[in-house]
């Protein structure tokens, strides 16, 4: 018999994203683990009730935490060391004015070798990751408080180092991906954090000529009169 796991899936304190192993856990409660087909009987009946939203084979989010989970907090469990950044990062801290809501990423190239940078697509999700050199992502590359949002309990970066991420890739020749754009709202970036990430990532030549390019975008009168326009 499986003991009552809703108190424990329930509210602030509640795990927010759930792999099959911890779930057994759960409904053991400590006590002799369930078997293995009353387990994925619940399993699926709190698919289907909405208890559980299904990420990938065998990754869950709790739809009873709170508040309720985003499919970013589930990254780094669909891909080992992934950090969520880049567009995700910088469309919800509204720099960027349009973006998907397909969650971006950034794995570690740890050792020379390349993690998998496949896309994964699943139950309505989205998650694309990017390799990256693993000191772009340490305390290399700048404090804690500098790279990562602390205000989340997953591996998510700052909005500044989310936009510097993008610039690396996008001068990177590894890869086919374009720069940033400039269309952003450079206001919600707080510049001296992203000096300083500029500095300890080696990417202030790049920073200096995205910001020459910004400067001269916003100066262009068409820019202007097309910001002038009610929308």
């Amino acid at each position: 018999m499986i003991r009552n796991p809703t108190p424990i899936l329930l509210g602030a304190e509640a795990p927010r994203v759930l792999t099959v192993p911890m779930i057994a856990a759960v409904l053991a409660g400590g006590g002799k683990p369930v078997a293995r087909n009353t387990l994925f009987r619940w399993l699926r009946e709190q698919r289907q009730v909405g208890t559980l939203r299904p990420v990938t084979r065998g990754l869950y989010l709790n739809q009873l935490a709170i508040p309720r989970p985003e499919a970013a907090e589930a990254a780094a469990f669909v891909r080992s060391g992934a950090i969520v950044s880049l567009q995700t990062v910088l469309g919800d801290a509204g720099v960027l004015n349009n973006y998907s809501d397909v969650v971006t990423c950034l794995v570690p190239l740890l050792g020379g070798i390349a993690p998998s940078s496949r896309t994964v697509r699943a139950n309505r999700l989205e998650y694309r990751f990017h390799a990256v050199p693993a000191r772009l992502l340490d305390e290399r590359a700048g404090s804690l408080e500098d790279r990562f949002d602390l205000a989340v309990t997953y591996p998510r970066a700052t909005p500044e180092k989310a936009l510097l991420d993008w610039m690396y890739l996008g001068s990177s020749a590894r890869t086919t991906i374009a720069g940033p754009p400039l269309d952003i709202d450079a206001s919600r970036l707080d510049r001296r954090r992203l000096r300083r990430l500029a500095r300890r990532m080696r990417l202030e030549p790049e920073l200096d000529a995205y910001t020459l390019r910004r400067s001269r975008f916003d100066a262009d009168p068409g820019v202007a009169a097309n910001d002038a326009v009610p929308r």
